[in-house]
This record gives structure tokens, sequence and C-alpha cells, in this order.
């Protein structure tokens, strides 16, 4: 056999192998992409959730004015109203491979408390949480223990102090 024979058999050999893997990539994306599913529901602006099936699992994203702080298990600064402008979620991920569940509560609230005040309040009032001084005068303080995250940040806008609190882990404990 000829060295030109043996180099068209392999230049051939690749080109076969190369164009079943893209076949197969393209496969593989019309199967997924087939096997997922987006629904969404609710009014624009207000209280809407967005729900993602695939074949992995599901998210599911409820935007909400009315999440009720209590349920974050998290201290609640005296007289803080939530922000009526869409900033509370909570988001639910289920992945199916692993059987693992995560939910993620978040809400913010506004007082015309000042800064230090409230800054006092949760240092006082969250010793167990590690506090740090973030750029742009922030404050976040930070909980972990037992698969679950809680968070604190503390900001000055346009004269009032925002109060963003977050809580993070499995549903259970959530």
């Amino acid at each position: 056999m000829s060295a030109h024979r043996v180099v068209a058999a392999i230049v051939g050999a690749v080109l076969v192998l190369g164009l079943l893997a893209v076949g197969g990539l393209v496969f593989a994306a019309y199967f997924f992409s087939s096997r997922v599913h987006v629904t969404r529901s609710g009014a624009h602006g207000g209280d809407e959730t967005v729900r993602v099936d695939t074949p992995f699992g599901r998210v599911r994203v409820d935007k909400n004015r009315d999440v009720d702080p209590e349920l974050l298990d998290i201290p609640l600064y005296p007289e803080a109203k939530v922000v009526n402008e869409g900033h509370s979620a909570r988001v639910d991920l289920d992945l199916d491979f692993a059987d693992k569940a995560l939910r993620i509560m978040a809400v913010e609230m506004e007082t015309p408390d000042a800064f230090d005040k409230v800054v006092a309040f949760y240092r006082q009032s969250a010793p167990d949480y590690s506090f740090s001084q973030k750029a742009g005068g922030k404050v976040e303080l930070l909980w972990q223990g037992g698969g679950q995250k809680k968070v604190i940040g503390i900001v000055e806008r346009q004269g009032k102090t925002r109060i963003a609190l977050a809580n993070i882990g499995e549903p259970e404990g959530n």
C-alpha cells in the first residue's frame, strides 16, 4: 500500500469521525432543547412565576411583592418595611440527577433610620454572624451552618437605609 493511500485512508477516517461527532452533538442539542419547557405566569411587574423543567431537574422563580420576611429566620429591624418594587423572591432548584434541592428566599426592606443605627442593631441582634465592610459603604453579615447561609446586607440609599435579607439552603431549612 502506498503512502498516499494510507494518508487518504487516515484523512477519510478522521472526516467520518468528525461528521459523526457533529451529528451526535446536533442530535443531543435537539434532544435536550425539545425537553426543556418554560412556563411563565402572573402579571408583568407584579407577582410573577417562571418555571423551567429540564431532563436534569427544575427551577422555579417566584418574584413576589409579599414575601414574608419572618420566613427567613433572620432578625428583623424594628419598623423596617418591605420594599414594594418587586425586590423579593423565592427560587427553588431541584436537581433530579444529584438528588439535591436548594431554596433561596430574599427580601429587601427599608427604614428611615440612620445607617449606623441599623448596623449597630444587627451587630447586637446577630452576634453569630461574621461582619464585613464592603466597598461603597455596604455592610454584610453572614452566617453559615448546617448546609445553610443567611446574609444581611445593609446600605444607605437616597437618605434611607436598605436592608437586604437572604436565606440560602435546603428547602426543609428555609
